[in-house]
């Protein structure tokens, strides 16, 4: 085989292998995402208001996924369009401020809305939001996480309305809308279940360095021994 020739099927198998490492590697990230059993995926239009409703089940205990929810200061990290994010001062007791300004994409059309919502647990634990009108972009929107326990897994049930007050370009249309909503929310539901299980087996591996630090810890030794060998 001749020096060019061998020069250029060298590069081809490296192409070649680089191409199949880049896929391997998007496959397994694909999977890592898609890990927990998504049951409902619906996103409907009427009359301008979008509704959402999603439900799966998340391979986390609910006590992570409740503290990935709540944790309002990293709320940005439930999402990669939230590019920015603040908890807001509230002058209602158990009621948590949240404005985040979002880049949202669809097909052509990119636009940062700005979000304010009023969130607070109630009663029965459901995490409920509210936006905030006169704070944001949307003329109204609402949005609940009912969060149950399943042993070592979490029945999670996403249900929300959002009425945008910003024009939408025809060249765009709704069904695109409700295609980039879906997507976003599933998205989303993959990176809370992630974050969720890395505090838990954070948490767990802590406990166990402790338990197993006690459990080896050798016997103090007499008082016998111990002044036999200061002497």
């Amino acid at each position: 085989m001749s020096r060019s020739r061998w020069l250029q099927w060298s590069r081809l198998t490296s192409k070649t292998r680089f191409l199949l490492a880049m896929a391997l590697l998007i496959d397994l990230l694909a999977f890592k995402v898609l890990a927990y059993e998504l049951h409902q995926a619906n996103v409907t239009e009427r009359n301008g208001v979008f509704t959402i409703q999603l439900t799966a089940i998340l391979n986390t205990p609910a006590e992570y996924i409740r503290q990935v929810l709540t944790d309002y200061s990293h709320i940005y990290r439930l999402s990669s369009s939230i590019i920015e994010s603040e908890v807001l001062p509230s002058d209602q007791v158990g009621v948590t401020r949240i404005r985040t300004r979002v880049l949202a994409c669809a097909s052509v059309f990119c636009r940062e809305i700005e979000r304010v919502d009023a969130i607070h647990t109630l009663a029965s634990g459901v995490v409920f939001a509210e936006v905030v009108p006169e704070l944001s972009e949307f003329r109204s929107g609402q949005a609940t996480w009912t969060i149950k326990a399943m042993d070592d897994r979490t029945k999670i049930v996403y249900s929300a309305t959002v009425e945008p007050d910003f024009y939408i370009p025809p060249i765009v249309g709704v069904p695109v809308i409700r295609n980039s909503l879906k997507d976003e929310y599933i998205a989303t539901f993959g990176r809370l279940e992630t974050i969720a299980r890395i505090n838990a087996e954070r948490d767990w591996n802590e406990e166990h360095t402790v338990a197993s630090a006690v459990n080896n810890n050798p016997s103090a030794p007499c008082s016998k021994e111990l002044n036999a060998g200061l002497k």
